[in-house]
């Protein structure tokens, strides 16, 4: 039944897995023609239009990518919901593995680069996109975990 509100949640999960790989996840201007950038693919300091650092970072991208693909998977996995829960399961451990190698590359590696160590940096509609992905995971986990167990309570009452 892809009517579920576990499949809306699915879906919200896969359009905010598309903004986190679509968009930056995190900004800082150090001077008016200098900046860092954290996306999911490279953490990028430029100078007046030159990029001094590009370090690649795929394999964030690549977890949120997975993620991305288990869910479109998941969302089609609808007639067995123990298999659904497992996908589930794993679409939050990838999707917290990327939220979460994202942020380090956020606050180690780019916080340290140029300027103002205390200037924190403006954080992109990326991050908040992997967050309201993973949260929506999480809901849709429990709803499946709910129609599991209101199924087997029907079963034992025939």
């Amino acid at each position: 039944m892809l009517q579920r509100i576990q499949t809306i949640l699915l879906i919200i999960t896969v359009i905010c897995i598309g903004l986190f790989l679509a968009t930056t996840s995190w900004s800082k201007s150090i001077g008016p023609n200098e900046q860092v950038l954290v996306n999911p693919y490279y953490l990028i300091h430029t100078k007046g239009g030159l990029a001094l650092i590009k370090t690649p970072i795929f394999y964030v991208a690549t977890m949120a990518g997975l993620a991305g693909l288990f869910t479109i998977f998941t969302i089609f996995q609808y007639k067995n919901r123990i298999r659904q829960m497992l996908f589930v399961a794993l679409n939050s451990i990838l999707l917290a593995g990327a939220m979460s190698a994202a942020i380090y590359h956020i606050t180690r590696d780019a916080a340290e680069l140029g300027g103002d160590p205390n200037d924190v940096g403006d954080f992109g509609i990326g991050i908040i996109a992997i967050v309201v992905a993973l949260v929506s995971n999480f809901a849709a986990n429990r709803l499946i975990k709910r129609d599991e167990k209101l199924v087997k309570s029907a079963d034992r009452m025939r």
